[in-house]
């Protein structure tokens, strides 16, 4: 199984979500399963891949050429995946990925993660997906799901698309357990 894992890239966090980083690296590994992530040396990014590698499990990195030209690509990792673009490269992860993971991350984590619930909502693919909440992370992110929610702007017919969980245990346990549901198309 191949955990696709959005997540920051940036150094300037509190060590709480390196931590949590880590151990879903281990979790990956403990589990059987592989690391399929963003392709650069940086943040939480680096965090998940080195603990994943520090464990002898496998790690793919895709990576889009306007990121490799900034010169952070992973090194050392089991593959490098170089993309022309953004669009190839979420095409890619949404393709190889048997679930997807996010942990604490800014634009890209966001738009990464809504965009696999939006493809869950039309049908392109049934797979788990899982926020870690760390540190309460995400709360006001999920006060405005929730706003659109009473708002009507969003049916309760997709309720189930994604999961929140507090730690990354109990992603793990969320994904091992996952059973697809079908959501219809009404809106």
């Amino acid at each position: 199984m191949k955990i696709c894992v959005f997540c920051a890239s940036s150094e300037k966090m509190e060590n709480v979500y390196f931590e949590a980083a880590a151990e879903l690296g281990e979790e990956i590994v403990k589990n059987g399963w592989e690391l399929l992530y963003g392709g650069t040396n940086c943040g939480l990014m680096r965090e998940v891949s080195d603990a994943v590698k520090k464990d002898g499990g496998k790690v793919t990195g895709i990576i889009p050429q306007c990121i490799v030209d900034r010169g952070v690509s992973a090194q050392g990792i089991t593959e490098l995946i170089v993309t022309p673009d953004m669009k190839e490269r979420k095409n890619l992860m949404r393709e190889k990925a048997d679930a997807f993971v996010a942990l604490p991350g800014g634009w890209g984590t966001l738009e990464e993660i809504t965009e696999v619930i939006t493809l869950k909502q039309l049908g392109i693919h049934n797979k788990p997906i899982v926020f870690v909440n760390t540190n309460d992370f995400y709360e006001y992110f999920f006060l405005f799901i929730n706003n659109i929610r009473k708002e009507g702007f969003v049916s309760s017919a997709y309720d189930g698309l994604y999961t929140v969980v507090n730690d990354v245990g109990e992603a793990v346990s969320y994904i091992k357990k996952y059973r697809a549901k079908e959501f219809s198309s009404k809106y």
